[in-house]
């Protein structure tokens, strides 16, 4: 088994709970009550959506924003898919503050500090710093260190995005290990030469274009494979 001095942490999806975030924020919006509301609904189009917008910025086909502008002009898009619900600024406000206060599924942050003890801890991700800083604030955890793709000069899943985060850790990728739930993303990760470390996921996720494989990895196409974090945590540090 390799050894690896860092993990880089995906983190929507991976850690933290978009959706029910989402459909808390939907539950306090002026148009709750509509008996036609699919809050699910609404939350997996904005999510599909903000990786629309989020290619096109890979792609140069637009300005490098953050994912804090990305999701606001994404929800933008989604409200025309939902006209029956008339969105108020103050709904936007509001919905757009849910990203910065996404719950973390709970068996990660006993994880976290166990991993801490082994490796440096870092987050890699296409979300903003605020939305990451905020989001682990308010579930009192501590990474050693978070990268958002807006400081760098690539957004994942492009190969620069991994070697640029290497290199912030001045770590060879073969001494980093991506940790994600997303296949897409470790495959990439795994393609620019850094070790990869697939969880299962909790969530489901919206078939975004261009961000879903032709062929599902198997198990041992990862460096780890686990069902959970506490069972990642024993693979990766043996038991306590």
């Amino acid at each position: 088994m390799k050894k690896f001095k860092a993990l880089t942490f995906d983190v929507g999806g991976s850690v933290f709970d978009w959706k029910t975030s989402i459909e808390t924020a939907l539950g306090n919006c002026s148009f709750a009550d509509a008996p036609a509301l699919d809050r699910g609904a609404f939350a997996m189009a904005w999510r599909r959506q903000m990786f629309v917008r989020l290619g096109a910025v890979r792609r140069r086909e637009a300005t490098a924003y953050s994912m804090d502008d990305i999701l606001e002009l994404a929800l933008q898009d989604v409200a025309t898919e939902f006209p029956d619900f008339p969105m108020t600024d103050a709904d936007a406000v509001r919905l757009l503050q849910a990203w910065h206060e996404m719950p973390v599924f709970p068996d990660f942050p006993p994880a976290l500090e166990r991993l801490k003890e082994h490796y440096k801890v870092v987050v890699l991700t296409v979300l903003s710093f605020a939305i990451v800083l905020d989001s682990s604030k308010a579930n009192g955890m501590t990474w050693d260190g978070i990268i958002s793709c807006q400081f760098l000069d690539h957004y994942k899943v492009d190969a620069e995005a991994y070697l640029e985060g290497c290199q912030a850790l001045r770590l060879d990728p073969s001494e980093v290990c991506m940790v994600a739930v997303h296949p897409i993303d470790l495959i990439c990760a795994k393609n620019a030469g850094l070790g990869t470390a697939m969880i299962e996921p909790q969530l489901g996720e919206p078939d975004i274009p261009g961000m879903v494989l032709p062929d599902a990895p198997a198990p041992e196409d990862y460096d780890y494979y686990a069902p959970d974090f506490a069972t990642l945590v024993e693979k990766m540090c043996g038991k306590p």
